[in-house]
């Protein structure tokens, strides 16, 4: 729908109209007040449209725009090329940016639309009809959410978000497969141990959780209890056993529930967007030499939202220190 109504083609002030005021004034020796009775106008609304004529002729007769010539509180131009930059690396929210840059999440939002930036193509959360309800743990490592996240292996060369889906030269059963994104997360601090395997299988999820509880601990948190969905792998002996030989409590979601596991969910969202579509790879060895280097930057470098725009070291730090881990 139009966020603006068209002109109406027989309006009386059209440039047209406006030419035909303008010569009653010039040409046929009218006032200004019988031309602004004739036209149901007012007098100084004839002046100025005589006036334009006669200092820039028929082109004076068009519409101009309304915004004022100038701005001296607009956002400067750096500014606003970092805003754009760090939409299109990163598909931030108007808040995060704001948050990043020092600005008003209302002006980031004005000059993502400015510059056509106010929605994002895909991703977008759907509607819900039922309340959400939020919860956050008390503590690190008092729950762990896991889960697989599958994504189309890229073949040699690149795929079709780098070639286009027309190319006729590409087979479409490239051969490429999948690869499967295992990842733990603490509800807590938003911590992040992720690996990429070539399946989904019972013995590699047992051995990601194995590597991912050592890893935590190694962070100094303690895996007290972990969720997953139902899948084959999580329903298995061998995920099981794996869970009770680092003494962890094992839980499920509800079937037809990701909304409970919705923290990695939510981790598994973002590396769509900042990591795994983010840039036209070439080949799936240079896509997945990169991951390492986006979970970095995710556990130290990227602030959240739901942690108070920290990082999740900063919140892990924080938690251990009761001191922000930037405080000076």
């Amino acid at each position: 729908m139009a966020h603006a109504r068209a002109q109406h083609p027989n309006a009386v002030l059209t440039p047209t109209g406006r030419r035909r005021m303008v010569g009653c004034v010039l040409e046929g020796g009218w006032t200004v007040e019988a031309t602004a009775e004739r036209f149901q106008v007012d007098a100084k609304t004839v002046r100025k449209w005589r006036d334009r004529f006669l200092a820039e002729g028929p082109a004076g007769l068009g519409d101009r725009s309304s915004r004022p010539r100038r701005s001296p509180n607009r956002t400067p131009g750096p500014v606003r090329r970092q805003v754009i930059a760090l939409r299109r690396r990163h598909r931030w929210g108007a808040e995060h940016i704001g948050h990043e840059l020092g600005l008003a999440a209302s002006t980031v939002g004005a000059i993502l639309r400015c510059e056509g930036l106010g929605r994002l193509d895909r991703g977008d959360r759907a509607t819900n009809r039922e309340p959400v309800h939020r919860y956050q743990r008390e503590r690190p490592g008092e729950l762990i959410h896991v889960d697989v996240k599958k994504v189309a292996a890229i073949p040699p060369g690149g795929g079709w978000r780098l070639h286009g889906r027309g190319d006729a030269h590409r087979d479409r059963r490239n051969g490429a497969g999948y690869r499967y994104i295992h990842t733990a997360l603490d509800d807590r601090t938003r911590l992040a141990y992720s690996e990429l395997h070539d399946d989904e299988q019972a013995l590699t999820a047992a051995g990601f959780w194995a590597r991912a509880a050592a890893w935590f601990s190694a962070q100094g948190i303690t895996c007290e209890r972990v969720i997953t969905d139902n899948g084959a792998c999580y329903r298995s002996g061998h995920w099981h056993r794996a869970c009770a030989a680092t003494t962890t409590t094992v839980k499920k979601t509800r079937p037809r529930r990701p909304q409970t596991n919705g923290k990695v969910e939510r981790y598994h969202r973002i590396l769509l967007e900042e990591w795994a579509y983010i840039r036209p790879w070439t080949s799936e060895h240079q896509r997945s030499a990169g991951y390492a280097g986006f979970v970095h930057f995710y556990n130290h470098h990227r602030s959240h939202g739901a942690l108070g725009w920290a990082t999740p070291t900063d919140t892990l730090t924080a938690l251990r220190d009761n001191l922000p881990a930037r405080h000076t």
